[in-house]
């Protein structure tokens, strides 16, 4: 017997990617080319029909045709998930006053705000009584959200990335590859230690953006159904159905940043336009966690574009686009330019073996500050003990150390460990394409088609479905760690 509620909810669900698409059309002209005179009169756009689209989950009717839905039962597995979602975003709105969900917001914004100063004027004391309110609501917070299985408060937030995912969980991926990570660094240091000295030559930004659409066709990111845009931070943005945009930005001085931003950037897009009809017919399009993103980004950015194999490809688009040192430089040369290791400050410019350390020490901060084993005063100290412990420096200023990033002051706790998630997931999906495809061997003839085929087919297709679901799913086993460590192992020691 069909389920009539989902029936009704369907002119709610077009409602909503409606107001969804205008919403993504509009801040992504804001990010990119809107007019400086504008972009006040778009910001108030956003916010009305931001409201609208919110008014939707706080609608009486909508509601009960949720509640209805999952009672009614007969439906399949997509709308079973979408619907088990929207019942949990209805009871955390249910139980949260308006007045204090304002209050709530005020504060985080206004602790964002308050960080951008601290940052520029490298004074971590301006912001500190704001982000130590912030760290209060979220320990409070974490009641409403908190799940059966939640053993802790931060498994609350960590749970609202990665369903499923617990802290006991990321414990037992993360401690092993911190082992490994920190006790191999200064083995991977001694074997490049021979390399040159770098030397980067500028190139234009006309050069650079040339060298971008260059490098998306190469990838097979469809440009009929997406643009590449300039903006400050780079970033991608799943707009609607055929609509994947990307971005970057352009920096003179070294043009590794834009060349793996746009491969990065291109590798999420290459995942949202390639999601089988299924998912947006059922409404749960984009449903793919924070890891399962960055595991496609960062499996095009790093697996592929940093490879041994596909270097040459690399290499003669920056011959053709770039011109210059290009012209002489030996394929090599090129592949270390783009691999070496560092003892890095900064968490957005370190390098392949060293990111996930940086992803580690901030999950280990604030998995303490959520759970009230760390309190904000001291979060300064931690964090540069953290950076000697594991890499070997310690940041000169909060600026560079404590205030480098934004998520916290925002609010985003429990979003860091889907970045280095990303990279596990990755290699572990290595390791079985490798059993089907001839991956080095098509690589080398910069022929992505199979991969990506192989992508769409055994893995996008699967991307609604919650973490430990869709790894099982396309690997045939959990979340396995080994398969990392084994991929550092062989590309660096």
């Amino acid at each position: 017997m069909p389920n009539e509620a989902m029936k009704k909810l369907q002119p709610f669900f077009e409602k909503k990617e409606r107001l969804g698409h205008l919403l993504g059309l509009l801040s992504f002209d804001v990010e990119t080319t809107a007019p400086e005179k504008t972009i006040e009169a778009e910001n108030d756009l956003l916010s009305f029909y931001g409201a609208e689209y919110a008014a939707i989950n706080k609608d009486p009717e909508f509601i009960a045709l949720v509640k209805q839905a999952k009672e009614q039962g007969n439906l399949n597995d997509a709308e079973t998930l979408l619907i088990d979602d929207l019942l949990f975003d209805i009871s955390v709105m249910e139980k949260i006053p308006m007045e204090k969900y304002i209050e709530w917001s005020k504060a985080e914004s206004k602790c964002e705000e308050m960080w951008k100063k601290a940052k520029a004027a490298a004074d971590w004391g301006i912001v500190e009584p704001y982000f130590k309110k912030v760290v209060e609501i979220y320990r409070e917070k974490s009641e409403l959200y908190r799940l059966p299985f939640h053993k802790t408060p931060y498994d609350s937030f960590l749970s609202l990335y990665e369903k499923g995912q617990t802290e006991e969980d990321v414990n037992l991926i993360f401690e092993p590859l911190k082992r490994f990570l920190v006790g191999n660094l200064d083995k991977v240091l001694e074997k490049q230690s021979h390399w040159a000295p770098e030397k980067i030559l500028p190139h234009s930004q006309d050069d650079q953006a040339r060298l971008s659409i260059d490098l998306l066709k190469a990838i097979q990111y469809d440009l009929s159904r997406g643009v590449l845009r300039e903006t400050e931070h780079p970033f991608s943005n799943n707009i609607a159905r055929d609509d994947c945009r990307v971005t970057t930005h352009y920096y003179e001085n070294d043009w590794r940043s834009s060349m793996f931003s746009v491969i990065h950037e291109g590798g999420h897009s290459i995942q949202f336009q390639n999601w089988p009809d299924y998912q947006f017919e059922n409404h749960v399009d984009g449903r793919a966690s924070a890891a399962l993103c960055e595991t496609h980004s960062r499996f095009y950015e790093n697996i592929i574009g940093r490879s041994h194999c596909f270097a040459p490809t690399l290499l003669k688009l920056c011959q053709k686009d770039l011109g210059g040192e290009f012209l002489d430089m030996d394929e090599e040369t090129f592949y270390r330019f783009i691999n070496r290791v560092k003892r890095s400050l900064i968490r957005t410019d370190s390098d392949e073996y060293t990111y996930c350390l940086h992803i580690i020490l901030r999950y280990e901060l604030e998995r303490d500050l959520i759970n009230a084993k760390l309190e904000v005063e001291d979060l300064p100290k931690a964090w540069n003990q953290k950076y000697e412990e594991f890499l070997g420096v310690v940041p000169p200023n909060d600026s560079l150390g404590v205030m480098q990033d934004t998520h916290w002051f925002g609010g985003a706790f429990g979003y860091f460990p889907s970045y280095a998630l990303g990279n596990l997931y990755g290699a572990q999906i290595l390791h079985y394409m490798k059993k089907d495809l001839p991956f080095d061997e098509l690589l080398a003839k910069g022929d992505l088609t199979p991969i990506l085929t192989w992508l769409r087919e055994k893995d996008f297709a699967y991307d609604y479905l919650d973490p430990k679901e869709w790894i099982l799913k396309v690997t045939g086993e959990s979340m396995n760690p080994e398969y990392f460590m084994e991929y550092l192992s062989e590309k660096y020691l």
